[in-house]
């Protein structure tokens, strides 16, 4: 009986020790199997090419054929003498999304959108600032000229550069997308829920699209008409005003959209949209962004643009329609924005 007693004991022993053998190997599967994941999800990462700088003799003015003559001479332009980085929080991420228009295939464009996604982990908020592709500033190496002209003559490193020369904000990152890359991720997560007022809804409607005043579902094709109309206000703003808002309104809705689906889904979705955005971002650090969007409340997105109502004239240099800021207002203003705290 004894005998009995021990091999019993022997054989649960033996038992708790397969069990416990076959969970770690389970374990060890899954971990396998999601370092997997992982590694092909990072493997789908674009990378944004570094660029030459373009020969500052051959740099172009974009001008504009109704800008009338030039009402201000580009000498008396007048920048504050120190323009001093800001001091960045360290709970702070600045991300610099480039949209451009690649039309034509191997020509350097100029960016046609750029908004700094700001993230703030430590109050949990994430604040979008559109910069005016038509603001008139400082680009080291080259002539004043308006800002979108910096991605043309030097990249995303060139626009960076002139973004904390004068604004005094530092960008971490970039990523960039273009035009069928914005298309494809809409209809990838099946459509954004965007809202328009009754005189965007008739703009539409005149061009042939089945659209109504308040909420719409729409896919790639009409969310990049949207994001791109310059010719038609918003409820607030109107011209490129309102198509900068236009364009913080569709990332809104798209990350709400990314948000909503299962994590399943969205592990899934990144296997294609990664692909699409380019980015100077490592494996490591788009990992940890990823993780820090799970964590954070994003239903309200901070939407901002500079320059801020009355700190800019509107003037034409060498046969360019471009907005003159005050940056001494711009720069107090985005650091307002980035630590959430601006008012209109």
């Amino acid at each position: 009986m004894a005998d009995q007693d021990k091999k019993k004991k022997r054989n649960g022993h033996r038992g708790i020790l397969i069990g416990t053998l076959v969970v770690l190997a389970v374990l060890l599967i899954l971990a396998g199997a999601a370092a997997f994941a992982v590694n092909h999800l990072m493997s789908r990462i674009g990378e944004i090419e570094e660029v030459e700088l373009l020969d500052p003799e051959t740099e172009e003015f974009e001008t504009d054929e109704d800008a009338g003559e030039d009402s201000m001479d580009p000498d008396e332009v007048e920048w504050p003498e120190d323009v001093e980085e800001t001091e960045a929080s360290t709970g702070v991420t600045n991300i610099l999304l480039i949209g451009q228009d690649t039309r034509t295939e191997g020509a350097r464009e100029r960016s046609d959108s750029m908004i700094i996604i700001s993230i703030n982990d430590d109050t949990d908020e994430v604040n979008m600032i559109s910069i005016m592709r038509d603001l008139y500033v400082q680009i080291p190496g080259y002539s004043d000229n308006r800002i979108n002209a910096s991605y043309q003559f030097g990249g995303a490193a060139l626009l960076d550069e002139v973004i904390e020369k004068n604004f005094g904000v530092t960008i971490d990152y970039n990523v960039e997308i273009d035009f069928s890359g914005f298309e494809r991720i809409i209809d990838l997560l099946g459509g954004v829920d965007i809202t328009l007022t009754s005189t965007e809804a008739s703009y539409f409607q005149a061009q042939g699209y089945s659209v109504s005043e308040g909420t719409n579902h729409v896919y790639g094709e009409f969310a990049l008409l949207y994001a791109r109309t310059r010719y038609v206000s918003t409820a607030t703003e109107a011209n490129d005003f309102g198509r900068t808002q236009r364009q913080r309104a569709v990332i809104t809705s798209l990350f709400n959209a990314y948000r909503d689906v299962s994590l399943a889904t969205q592990i899934s979705l990144l296997d294609d949209i990664l692909e699409l955005v380019p980015t100077d971002m490592s494996s490591a650090e788009i990992l940890s962004m990823l993780y820090l969007a799970q964590s954070m409340d994003l239903s309200e997105l901070g939407s901002y643009r500079i320059p801020v109502d009355g700190s800019y004239t509107n003037q034409t240099i060498r046969g360019m329609s471009v907005l003159v800021p005050d940056l001494t207002v711009n720069r107090a203003a985005i650091q307002e924005m980035i630590a959430g705290t601006y008012e209109d």
